[in-house]
């Protein structure tokens, strides 16, 4: 299995270390070093669009390595490296923009959580997120530090939208909508996620936009 670690603490990097013939995906232009023994190349995912509207299918792009040899990944961003393993079948629910690494073993798609109404918006609007399915070893990072809930049947903890960092299956997930006049400016509305138990809930203290969905990604 591919060997995934994270290394410093402000802005830190993704260590990998791969074996001849094992495949990670990354972020495209997210590489800052690799042997020259490692093999570069590009590969695109394609799904159907989570929201059912035009287009019909969305793209995601990521960058391949092919060991055997070392790289590393980085961001840039201010954030803990979180690195996680799923079992053959296994999935989890990730916010797209938190994604840094995944073995090629791992599927990759998005799917919709959550859909809700926004007054005056004439159409309505979806909370999505990446979805993958093991097995295999995968890397994410947060905007700031994160916070793991692990609830209970019934247990319930609601969070901002751009907060939600990540849910598994089974969790019960239903945005409401607040804000508006009198107590608001007029068109002051803003989504609240609340995610019910059984499951595990990530919470980051930044700024990911999980949503709506837009075009291709």
């Amino acid at each position: 299995m591919t060997k995934f670690d994270h290394v410093g603490d402000v802005s830190p990097a993704l260590l990998i270390q791969l074996a001849p013939s094992e495949r990670v995906m990354v972020l495209v232009d997210s590489v800052r070093y690799r042997d020259p023994s490692i093999v570069v190349g590009r590969v695109k995912y394609e799904y159907p669009n989570p929201t059912g509207r035009i287009p019909k299918q969305l793209w995601h792009y990521f960058e391949t390595l092919d060991g055997p040899g070392t790289a590393t990944v980085s961001t840039g961003i201010v954030g803990e490296i979180r690195i996680g393993t799923l079992q053959a079948g296994e999935s989890l629910f990730l916010h797209s923009g938190a994604l840094i690494a995944h073995e090629s073993t791992v599927k990759y798609d998005r799917v919709p959580l959550a859909a809700y109404d926004v007054p005056r918006v004439p159409f309505t609007q979806y909370l999505t997120a990446a979805r993958l399915t093991g097995p295999g070893s995968f890397a994410f990072q947060t905007h700031g530090n994160a916070l793991t809930f692990n609830l209970k049947p019934g247990e319930k903890v609601r969070t901002e939208m751009h907060a939600l960092l990540s849910v598994t299956p089974g969790t019960g997930i239903k945005v409401s909508v607040f804000g508006g006049a009198p107590h608001f400016p007029p068109m002051h509305y803003f989504p609240l996620v609340d995610v019910t138990g059984p499951g595990t809930v990530l919470v980051h203290s930044g700024r990911f936009l999980i949503g709506p969905e837009g075009g291709a990604a």
